[in-house]
């Protein structure tokens, strides 16, 4: 029998300006092969697109007891919640916090009657299968983007 595998404990707490070291490198560990895979990789240009994106009033870092492990950024419209950006360290990744972490959101939307949605890259096979297999539906494909809905409302789930 396999031991049974529990999620560690999580939290989300605002970002703050001195996360940017932490969070520019959690970016590069979490995204580097995927947009290696669909523009290739060019470090100047991925440091200009942290920079134009880096918000803290809108970033969340998940966090365990000991450490910093991830950020989720959300936007929220009258009916859906947009997961913008959810990235776990690759050391963390495997115990569940980032199924955790969307589980919490869907439940909250679901509460709040909003879908859920979210895009990965197509590269990014693994984080597509999560996706899917807690119940997100692909509503819309591009080039380089699979996005995602997850609507309890609306499908009785």
């Amino acid at each position: 029998m396999l031991p049974s595998m529990t999620t560690p404990a999580w939290h989300l707490r605002r970002a703050e300006a001195d996360d940017y070291a932490f969070l520019r490198a959690l970016n590069e560990a979490t995204m580097r092969d995927y947009v290696d895979a669909v523009w290739g990789w060019d470090d100047e240009a991925q440091a200009e697109f942290f920079n134009r994106r880096f918000d803290p009033a809108r970033w969340q870092v998940i966090a365990t007891d000991e450490s910093d492990i991830g950020v989720l950024i959300v936007d929220e419209a009258d009916d859906a919640i947009y997961v913008a950006e959810i990235q776990v360290a690759p050391e963390w990744q495997g115990r569940g916090i980032g199924r955790a972490v969307l589980r919490a959101l869907m439940d909250d939307g679901a509460q709040r009657g909003k879908s859920v949605t979210l895009r990965v890259l197509r590269a990014n096979g693994r984080a597509r299968a999560l996706y899917e297999r807690l119940g997100f539906e692909p509503f819309k494909e591009t080039e380089t983007h699979t996005y995602l809905r997850f609507a309890a409302l609306l499908d009785g789930r």
